[in-house]
């Protein structure tokens, strides 16, 4: 048998996969709408005057940045179901969830450096007198599987995921050039 064929073995395993593939497109699609328009409506409802802030930026471009995430995904799985695994366009893929990821940590990194905006006085009279309550920002410790913060209040967590997954398609791409390498040669 020439080993550039497949066996019905792998042609039911590449079946599995392009169906539990094709079903996970769908889930992440469906969960990528769902947010857009969670997002779409929780901004048409914002009681902030419609005032943009440095934080509201930096927080809108976190969530532009979860909304990317999950079209990029959608495509990894829709690679997936055409049976393109370990294709360069299925590794390029996988290295731009993985910038993702480390681009949404500096954003949110970011977020939690810009002061949060003052709150707009509603109804105000000249008997009434504006009190500043003084924010008390706790630091706590998660206690997730990806989630540390070394005392910081900063979670690393996501930039450590961001990290492993761009390594992870950087050797999936370096074996990928080598077996082609390999095939090439008589």
């Amino acid at each position: 048998m020439n080993t550039n064929e497949i066996s019905p073995k792998t042609n039911s395993r590449l079946t599995r996969i392009k169906t539990v593939s094709r079903i996970f497109r769908y889930f992440v699609l469906a969960n990528l709408v769902f947010n857009v328009g969670f997002f779409v409506i929780s901004f048409l409802s914002s009681s902030d005057g419609m005032r943009i802030t440095v934080r509201g930026l930096f927080l809108s471009a976190s969530m532009l940045l979860m909304f990317f995430w999950f079209w990029k995904l959608a495509q990894l799985f829709r690679l997936y179901e055409r049976g393109m695994i370990f294709a360069a366009e299925a590794i390029r893929c996988i290295k731009v969830l993985g910038m993702i990821c480390v681009i949404g940590w500096l954003t949110l990194v970011a977020v939690r450096f810009t002061p949060r905006p003052e709150p707009i006085p509603h109804n105000l009279s000249a008997d009434v007198h504006l009190v500043k309550a003084v924010g008390v920002e706790k630091h706590y410790y998660r206690m997730g599987f990806f989630s540390f913060d070394f005392g910081t209040g900063i979670d690393f967590g996501t930039l450590f995921v961001g990290v492993s997954v761009i390594l992870a398609a950087w050797i999936m791409d370096e074996g990928r050039k080598i077996q082609e390498e390999q095939e090439l040669t008589v």
